[in-house]
């Protein structure tokens, strides 16, 4: 095949065998025959060097393509740090709404009851309720905890980052079960924190790992769960239209079920429909709409949220490993 072509092309073939010395016979033999019929489509068949370069790329450039890409280039290493990348930014986010919650969203203690779970969530309760009269406002500085631990895992690698992981989730699971309405606003970032400890550990057991069909399962029963509970109470506490509380709480439902199925689109359609929940429970919380309580749909969509985002998560790693074990 090579007689039959131009003199340009000739040349540009032998430029190309020269710069893929790194190849051996056999592999340079078949990116120099490919790259004659590429040449050999070309509208002049390659009697242009011009023409060539636009089209090919000049030989070095296009050599380049075929070089053995190495697993440190590739940071095959680093499926820790890219785990604990794609885990941390959006914790970062959920506990910047969370601190902004906690600051400016009005009391709301006057407007739960005092029977059932309720009595759990009055403000006299706990040993977070014991700190705030020790320390005044200052306790606000907990809403912080979650904000500083959930990038310190970007910057500091090992067995030290690895122990400032868990103390942020320890510390933020005591903030949680100390008591009282104000506690219980950190429940979806604190499992964030304590996913973004895990998670990474067990998603490279393998170098295909990704939860199994019994862990999707469990946690679409456990959201559909949380979700009911929060829906239920909440509309015990909401002046508005039922339909206002159910038609999301169904929503957000269907998408939990959709969990074991491993869809990308619901997985992500269920952190939107989380985020969007939230936000909606913000805005009826507001005296000037129904002045209703903020906790149940900030659990609702926030729950929603860390699940939803753990599963897109996974489904990027698995992504990931695939294309990387394509490549060798």
């Amino acid at each position: 095949m090579k007689s039959y072509l131009p003199r340009a092309a000739r040349n540009y073939l032998e430029q190309l065998r020269r710069a893929l010395d790194f190849l051996s016979e056999q592999e340079r033999k078949q990116v120099l025959e490919q790259t004659s019929e590429e040449i050999l489509r070309l509208p002049d068949g390659g009697r242009r060097k011009r023409e060539l370069i636009n089209l090919l790329g000049e030989p070095a450039t296009r050599a380049r393509k075929f070089e053995r890409t190495e697993p440190e280039d590739l940071e095959v290493r680093s499926g820790k740090h890219f785990l604990t990348r794609i885990l941390a930014w959006p914790i970062f986010a959920l506990a910047l709404m969370t601190v902004i919650v906690v600051l400016f969203a009005p009391p709301q203690q006057a407007l739960i009851g005092t029977g059932g779970i309720d009595q759990y969530l009055s403000s006299g309760n706990g040993w977070l309720s014991g700190l705030e009269e020790a320390i005044g406002s200052q306790l606000i500085w907990l809403a912080f905890i979650p904000v500083v631990f959930s990038l310190l895992p970007l910057w500091l690698n090992g067995a030290f980052g690895m122990v400032l992981q868990v103390l942020g989730a320890v510390a933020m699971t005591a903030v949680c079960l100390g008591g009282g309405i104000l506690s219980l606003y950190f429940i979806p970032v604190t499992l964030l924190l304590w996913a973004q400890v895990f998670t990474p550990l067990l998603m490279m057991r393998g170098s295909m790992a990704r939860p199994g069909p019994a862990w999707l399962a469990t946690a679409a029963v456990l959201l559909i769960a949380a979700i009911a509970l929060a829906t239920y109470q909440g509309l015990a506490h909401f002046a508005g239209a039922a339909w206002l509380v159910l038609a999301p709480a169904v929503l957000l439902a269907v998408l939990a079920a959709l969990l074991p199925t491993r869809w990308k689109a619901a997985h992500i359609a269920l952190v939107v429909a989380g985020l969007l929940v939230m936000v909606a429970g913000a805005i009826a919380a507001l005296p000037s709409t129904f002045n209703a309580v903020l906790l149940w749909p900030w659990l609702a969509g926030g729950v929603s949220f860390a699940v939803g985002h753990l599963a897109v998560a996974a489904g990027m790693w698995h992504d990931r490993a695939r294309k990387l074990l394509a490549l060798f």
